[in-house]
Protein backbone atom coordinates (compact mmCIF):
# COMPACT_ATOMS: atom_id res chain seq x y z
CA UNK A 1 0.00 0.00 0.00
CA UNK A 2 2.91 2.42 0.87
CA UNK A 3 4.34 1.51 -2.53
CA UNK A 4 1.47 2.53 -3.99
CA UNK A 5 0.85 5.62 -2.61
CA UNK A 6 4.42 7.05 -3.09
CA UNK A 7 3.80 6.18 -6.79
CA UNK A 8 0.85 7.99 -6.98
CA UNK A 9 2.38 10.66 -5.14
CA UNK A 10 5.82 10.62 -7.78
CA UNK A 11 3.60 12.30 -11.06
CA UNK A 12 2.43 14.93 -9.32
CA UNK A 13 5.45 16.25 -7.37
CA UNK A 14 7.59 15.30 -10.41
CA UNK A 15 5.00 17.92 -12.59
CA UNK A 16 5.09 20.46 -9.89
CA UNK A 17 9.23 20.01 -10.20
CA UNK A 18 9.06 20.56 -13.69
CA UNK A 19 6.79 23.88 -13.44
CA UNK A 20 9.33 25.46 -11.19
CA UNK A 21 12.07 24.62 -13.43
CA UNK A 22 10.37 26.11 -15.88
CA UNK A 23 9.39 29.08 -14.30
CA UNK A 24 13.04 29.76 -13.13
CA UNK A 25 14.31 29.31 -16.96
CA UNK A 26 11.37 31.31 -18.35
CA UNK A 27 11.71 34.49 -15.54
CA UNK A 28 14.05 37.07 -17.19
CA UNK A 29 11.45 36.42 -20.02
CA UNK A 30 8.08 37.31 -18.12
CA UNK A 31 7.92 41.03 -19.23
CA UNK A 32 8.05 39.65 -22.78
CA UNK A 33 5.78 37.12 -22.23
CA UNK A 34 2.82 38.93 -20.67
CA UNK A 35 3.25 42.07 -23.39
CA UNK A 36 3.05 39.43 -25.72
CA UNK A 37 -0.07 37.79 -24.40
CA UNK A 38 -1.33 41.25 -24.34
CA UNK A 39 -0.76 41.73 -27.79
CA UNK A 40 -1.85 38.51 -28.78
CA UNK A 41 -5.01 39.31 -26.96
CA UNK A 42 -5.68 42.92 -28.92
CA UNK A 43 -4.86 41.62 -32.30
CA UNK A 44 -6.60 38.22 -32.27
CA UNK A 45 -9.41 39.70 -33.58
CA UNK A 46 -7.30 40.43 -36.64
CA UNK A 47 -6.92 36.82 -37.40
CA UNK A 48 -10.29 35.88 -36.88
CA UNK A 49 -11.54 38.19 -38.84
CA UNK A 50 -9.06 36.87 -41.86
CA UNK A 51 -10.10 33.31 -40.71
CA UNK A 52 -13.51 34.13 -41.58
CA UNK A 53 -12.71 35.33 -45.16
CA UNK A 54 -10.20 32.24 -45.81
CA UNK A 55 -10.49 29.14 -43.40
CA UNK A 56 -8.00 26.89 -43.04
CA UNK A 57 -5.16 29.59 -43.28
CA UNK A 58 -3.85 29.63 -39.74
CA UNK A 59 -0.39 30.64 -40.58
CA UNK A 60 -1.33 33.52 -43.07
CA UNK A 61 -3.83 34.45 -40.37
CA UNK A 62 -1.53 34.72 -37.71
CA UNK A 63 1.19 37.17 -39.80
CA UNK A 64 -1.25 39.42 -41.00
CA UNK A 65 -2.04 39.92 -37.07
CA UNK A 66 1.25 40.28 -36.17
CA UNK A 67 2.06 42.74 -39.02
CA UNK A 68 -0.86 45.13 -37.39
CA UNK A 69 0.79 44.68 -34.43
CA UNK A 70 4.18 45.81 -35.54
CA UNK A 71 2.99 48.13 -37.64
CA UNK A 72 1.39 49.42 -34.16
CA UNK A 73 4.33 49.02 -32.06
CA UNK A 74 6.93 50.66 -34.16
CA UNK A 75 4.79 53.26 -36.53
CA UNK A 76 4.06 55.36 -33.57
CA UNK A 77 7.46 55.23 -32.19
CA UNK A 78 9.19 55.70 -35.39
CA UNK A 79 6.84 59.13 -35.60
CA UNK A 80 7.55 60.05 -32.43
CA UNK A 81 11.55 60.25 -32.74
CA UNK A 82 11.27 61.92 -35.95
CA UNK A 83 8.97 64.62 -34.39
CA UNK A 84 11.11 65.07 -31.19
CA UNK A 85 14.23 65.22 -33.79
CA UNK A 86 12.57 68.17 -35.64
CA UNK A 87 11.50 69.34 -32.52
CA UNK A 88 14.83 69.70 -30.62
CA UNK A 89 16.29 70.71 -33.92
CA UNK A 90 13.95 73.55 -34.13
CA UNK A 91 14.75 74.58 -30.45
CA UNK A 92 18.44 74.46 -31.31
CA UNK A 93 18.24 76.57 -33.95
CA UNK A 94 16.27 78.89 -31.57
CA UNK A 95 19.30 79.20 -29.09
CA UNK A 96 21.59 79.30 -31.59
CA UNK A 97 19.84 82.42 -33.35
CA UNK A 98 18.76 84.38 -30.41
CA UNK A 99 15.32 84.16 -30.87
CA UNK A 100 14.52 82.13 -27.95
CA UNK A 101 17.31 83.07 -25.13
CA UNK A 102 16.44 81.79 -21.67
CA UNK A 103 19.46 82.92 -20.17
CA UNK A 104 19.22 86.57 -20.32
CA UNK A 105 16.02 86.44 -18.60
CA UNK A 106 17.20 84.01 -15.79
CA UNK A 107 19.74 85.99 -15.23
CA UNK A 108 17.81 89.14 -14.82
CA UNK A 109 15.92 87.38 -12.44
CA UNK A 110 18.82 85.95 -10.89
CA UNK A 111 20.20 89.85 -10.02
CA UNK A 112 17.38 90.36 -7.79
CA UNK A 113 18.21 88.39 -5.46
CA UNK A 114 19.83 88.72 -2.39
CA UNK A 115 23.47 88.49 -2.72
CA UNK A 116 23.67 85.18 -0.61
CA UNK A 117 21.81 83.17 -2.95
CA UNK A 118 23.27 84.57 -5.43
CA UNK A 119 26.63 83.19 -4.46
CA UNK A 120 24.66 79.98 -3.59
CA UNK A 121 23.91 79.49 -7.04
CA UNK A 122 27.48 80.59 -8.38
CA UNK A 123 29.12 78.09 -6.31
CA UNK A 124 26.72 75.49 -7.53
CA UNK A 125 27.87 76.38 -11.09
CA UNK A 126 24.89 77.75 -11.93
CA UNK A 127 25.92 81.63 -11.83
CA UNK A 128 26.84 82.33 -15.66
CA UNK A 129 23.76 80.81 -17.35
CA UNK A 130 25.58 82.23 -20.94
CA UNK A 131 27.90 79.46 -20.69
CA UNK A 132 25.06 76.93 -19.69
CA UNK A 133 22.78 78.30 -22.48
CA UNK A 134 26.09 77.87 -25.23
CA UNK A 135 27.43 74.42 -23.70
CA UNK A 136 23.53 73.09 -23.75
CA UNK A 137 23.70 74.29 -27.17
CA UNK A 138 26.71 72.31 -28.03
CA UNK A 139 25.58 69.72 -26.55
CA UNK A 140 22.11 69.53 -28.79
CA UNK A 141 23.96 70.41 -31.69
CA UNK A 142 25.99 67.10 -31.24
CA UNK A 143 23.40 64.65 -29.74
CA UNK A 144 20.75 65.35 -32.37
CA UNK A 145 22.67 62.54 -34.83
CA UNK A 146 22.22 60.35 -31.98
CA UNK A 147 19.27 61.36 -30.68
CA UNK A 148 16.64 58.29 -31.83
CA UNK A 149 19.49 55.92 -30.32
CA UNK A 150 19.33 57.82 -26.92
CA UNK A 151 15.63 57.93 -26.68
CA UNK A 152 15.62 54.36 -26.97
CA UNK A 153 18.29 54.08 -25.02
CA UNK A 154 16.12 54.95 -21.55
CA UNK A 155 14.83 51.77 -21.58
CA UNK A 156 18.26 49.94 -20.79
CA UNK A 157 19.95 50.04 -24.06
CA UNK A 158 18.96 49.97 -27.74
CA UNK A 159 19.78 46.41 -27.77
CA UNK A 160 17.76 45.25 -24.81
CA UNK A 161 14.73 46.86 -26.16
CA UNK A 162 15.16 45.53 -29.44
CA UNK A 163 15.95 42.30 -27.85
CA UNK A 164 12.60 42.52 -26.05
CA UNK A 165 10.75 43.58 -29.04
CA UNK A 166 12.06 41.33 -31.24
CA UNK A 167 11.15 38.23 -28.19
CA UNK A 168 7.34 39.99 -28.18
CA UNK A 169 6.17 39.89 -31.64
CA UNK A 170 8.62 36.30 -32.18
CA UNK A 171 6.47 34.99 -28.90
CA UNK A 172 3.22 36.81 -30.72
CA UNK A 173 3.12 35.00 -34.18
CA UNK A 174 3.04 31.68 -31.96
CA UNK A 175 0.82 32.83 -29.65
CA UNK A 176 -1.66 33.86 -32.63
CA UNK A 177 -1.51 31.46 -34.40
CA UNK A 178 -1.62 28.62 -31.28
CA UNK A 179 -2.63 30.30 -28.41
CA UNK A 180 -6.29 28.88 -28.06
CA UNK A 181 -5.28 25.57 -28.60
CA UNK A 182 -2.75 25.97 -25.91
CA UNK A 183 -5.31 28.08 -23.23
CA UNK A 184 -7.74 24.59 -23.92
CA UNK A 185 -4.83 22.31 -23.54
CA UNK A 186 -3.83 23.87 -20.40
CA UNK A 187 -7.65 24.36 -19.52
CA UNK A 188 -7.64 20.48 -18.33
CA UNK A 189 -5.27 20.84 -15.78
CA UNK A 190 -6.88 23.84 -14.15
CA UNK A 191 -8.93 22.13 -10.50
CA UNK A 192 -11.67 24.32 -11.43
CA UNK A 193 -14.85 23.72 -13.39
CA UNK A 194 -15.90 24.96 -16.77
CA UNK A 195 -18.02 27.56 -15.44
CA UNK A 196 -14.81 29.35 -13.44
CA UNK A 197 -12.53 28.91 -16.27
CA UNK A 198 -15.08 30.93 -18.86
CA UNK A 199 -15.95 33.00 -16.27
CA UNK A 200 -11.49 33.98 -15.52
CA UNK A 201 -11.13 33.56 -18.87
CA UNK A 202 -13.44 35.89 -20.29
CA UNK A 203 -13.00 38.74 -17.65
CA UNK A 204 -8.88 38.56 -18.52
CA UNK A 205 -9.74 39.50 -21.87
CA UNK A 206 -11.85 42.03 -21.18
CA UNK A 207 -9.92 43.98 -18.26
CA UNK A 208 -6.00 43.40 -20.59
CA UNK A 209 -8.25 45.31 -23.66
CA UNK A 210 -9.89 47.35 -21.19
CA UNK A 211 -7.27 48.84 -19.64
CA UNK A 212 -4.67 48.54 -22.41
CA UNK A 213 -6.83 51.38 -24.26
CA UNK A 214 -7.49 53.26 -21.37
CA UNK A 215 -3.94 53.55 -20.32
CA UNK A 216 -3.22 54.60 -24.02
CA UNK A 217 -6.11 57.09 -24.42
CA UNK A 218 -5.53 58.23 -21.28
CA UNK A 219 -1.72 59.06 -22.31
CA UNK A 220 -2.27 60.67 -25.42
CA UNK A 221 -5.49 62.92 -23.95
CA UNK A 222 -2.77 63.99 -21.29
CA UNK A 223 -0.43 64.87 -23.48
CA UNK A 224 -2.69 66.76 -25.90
CA UNK A 225 -4.08 68.90 -23.07
CA UNK A 226 -0.82 69.29 -21.73
CA UNK A 227 0.44 70.51 -25.14
CA UNK A 228 -2.61 72.80 -25.86
CA UNK A 229 -1.79 74.82 -22.26
CA UNK A 230 1.85 74.94 -23.24
CA UNK A 231 1.00 76.61 -26.36
CA UNK A 232 -1.87 78.98 -25.07
CA UNK A 233 0.97 80.03 -22.58
CA UNK A 234 3.73 80.95 -25.05
CA UNK A 235 5.85 77.95 -24.06
CA UNK A 236 8.63 77.25 -26.95
CA UNK A 237 8.80 73.28 -27.87
CA UNK A 238 5.41 72.88 -26.59
CA UNK A 239 4.76 70.22 -29.20
CA UNK A 240 7.79 68.43 -28.40
CA UNK A 241 6.85 68.68 -24.72
CA UNK A 242 3.52 67.78 -25.13
CA UNK A 243 5.08 64.21 -26.85
CA UNK A 244 7.32 64.38 -23.63
CA UNK A 245 4.34 64.56 -21.13
CA UNK A 246 2.52 61.78 -23.29
CA UNK A 247 5.13 59.41 -22.90
CA UNK A 248 5.51 59.99 -18.68
CA UNK A 249 2.17 59.68 -18.16
CA UNK A 250 3.28 56.06 -18.82
CA UNK A 251 5.67 56.42 -16.22
CA UNK A 252 4.35 55.08 -12.85
CA UNK A 253 5.37 57.10 -9.57
CA UNK A 254 6.07 59.91 -12.16
CA UNK A 255 3.73 61.14 -14.28
CA UNK A 256 2.88 64.17 -16.39
CA UNK A 257 4.46 66.35 -13.67
CA UNK A 258 8.28 65.36 -14.99
CA UNK A 259 7.10 67.80 -17.83
CA UNK A 260 5.00 70.59 -16.35
CA UNK A 261 6.66 71.10 -12.65
CA UNK A 262 10.27 72.07 -14.48
CA UNK A 263 8.71 74.48 -16.88
CA UNK A 264 6.32 76.41 -14.80
CA UNK A 265 9.45 76.82 -12.27
CA UNK A 266 11.48 78.20 -15.58
CA UNK A 267 8.33 80.33 -15.72
CA UNK A 268 8.78 81.68 -12.28
CA UNK A 269 12.45 82.23 -12.87
CA UNK A 270 11.76 84.20 -15.53
CA UNK A 271 9.39 86.79 -14.16
CA UNK A 272 6.34 85.22 -15.84
CA UNK A 273 4.75 84.57 -12.59
CA UNK A 274 1.21 84.41 -14.12
CA UNK A 275 1.80 82.10 -16.52
CA UNK A 276 3.67 79.68 -13.80
CA UNK A 277 1.01 80.02 -11.59
CA UNK A 278 -1.78 78.89 -14.63
CA UNK A 279 0.52 76.01 -15.74
CA UNK A 280 0.69 74.68 -11.95
CA UNK A 281 -3.21 75.43 -11.64
CA UNK A 282 -3.66 73.47 -14.86
CA UNK A 283 -0.77 70.46 -14.02
CA UNK A 284 -2.85 69.81 -10.93
CA UNK A 285 -6.58 70.33 -11.73
CA UNK A 286 -6.70 69.82 -15.43
CA UNK A 287 -4.00 67.55 -16.92
CA UNK A 288 -3.76 65.90 -13.80
CA UNK A 289 -7.40 65.01 -13.73
CA UNK A 290 -7.21 63.85 -16.91
CA UNK A 291 -6.23 60.36 -15.42
CA UNK A 292 -8.05 60.27 -12.36
CA UNK A 293 -11.25 61.13 -14.18
CA UNK A 294 -10.60 59.20 -17.45
CA UNK A 295 -8.71 56.21 -16.47
CA UNK A 296 -11.83 54.83 -14.06
CA UNK A 297 -14.38 55.74 -16.92
CA UNK A 298 -12.52 54.06 -19.63
CA UNK A 299 -11.68 51.10 -17.66
CA UNK A 300 -14.39 50.59 -15.48
CA UNK A 301 -17.11 50.90 -18.17
CA UNK A 302 -15.83 47.50 -19.43
CA UNK A 303 -14.47 45.58 -16.60
CA UNK A 304 -18.11 46.64 -14.49
CA UNK A 305 -15.36 47.57 -11.59
CA UNK A 306 -16.31 51.06 -9.71
CA UNK A 307 -14.38 54.02 -10.20
CA UNK A 308 -12.57 53.61 -6.72
CA UNK A 309 -11.74 50.06 -7.65
CA UNK A 310 -10.17 50.78 -10.56
CA UNK A 311 -8.25 54.38 -9.55
CA UNK A 312 -6.86 51.99 -6.31
CA UNK A 313 -5.98 48.79 -8.28
CA UNK A 314 -3.66 50.93 -10.10
CA UNK A 315 -1.96 52.59 -7.64
CA UNK A 316 -1.79 48.93 -5.77
CA UNK A 317 -0.72 47.53 -8.58
CA UNK A 318 2.09 50.28 -10.04
CA UNK A 319 3.59 50.32 -5.96
CA UNK A 320 3.84 46.24 -6.36
CA UNK A 321 4.69 45.26 -9.76
CA UNK A 322 6.38 48.89 -11.30
CA UNK A 323 5.40 49.80 -14.63
CA UNK A 324 3.60 46.12 -15.18
CA UNK A 325 1.10 46.97 -12.63
CA UNK A 326 -0.42 49.46 -14.19
CA UNK A 327 -2.35 46.15 -16.08
CA UNK A 328 -1.59 43.60 -13.34
CA UNK A 329 -3.26 45.28 -10.91
CA UNK A 330 -6.90 46.24 -12.31
CA UNK A 331 -6.49 42.44 -13.67
CA UNK A 332 -6.36 40.91 -9.97
CA UNK A 333 -8.80 42.90 -8.81
CA UNK A 334 -11.23 42.27 -11.77
CA UNK A 335 -10.49 38.36 -11.39
CA UNK A 336 -11.09 38.92 -7.64
CA UNK A 337 -14.00 40.80 -8.27
CA UNK A 338 -15.66 38.34 -10.64
CA UNK A 339 -14.86 34.93 -8.83
CA UNK A 340 -15.83 35.98 -5.42
CA UNK A 341 -19.13 37.28 -7.11
CA UNK A 342 -20.01 33.97 -8.42
CA UNK A 343 -19.55 32.28 -5.36
CA UNK A 344 -21.71 34.38 -3.41
CA UNK A 345 -24.21 34.45 -5.89
CA UNK A 346 -24.31 30.89 -5.65
CA UNK A 347 -27.70 29.47 -4.94
CA UNK A 348 -27.46 28.15 -0.91
CA UNK A 349 -28.51 25.00 -0.54
CA UNK A 350 -31.10 24.60 1.82
CA UNK A 351 -30.38 23.53 5.43
CA UNK A 352 -31.66 19.98 6.42
CA UNK A 353 -33.93 20.29 9.10
CA UNK A 354 -33.40 20.16 12.87
CA UNK A 355 -35.23 16.59 14.12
Amino acid sequence: MTTNWVRSMALPAVAVGLAVLCLRVFLPFLDEILWSIVGTLLFLPVKRWYLRRHPGQENRAALIALAAMSVTLMLPMALLIVVAIDQVTALTQSLTSGRFNPAASLETTVAHLPESIRGLLARAGLGDFETIQSKLVAALGRGIPGFANQALALGGGVLNLLLSLTVILYLGFFFLRDGEKIARRFAVLAPIDAGYQALIGSTFVTVVRATVKGGILVALAQGAVGAVVLALLGVQSWLLLGIVMAVAALLPAVGTGLVWVPVSLYLFATGQAVQGVILVLCGLFVIGMVDNILRPMLIGSETKMPDFIVLLSTLGGVEAFGFDGLLIGPLVAALGQAVFTRILDRPKQAEPAIP
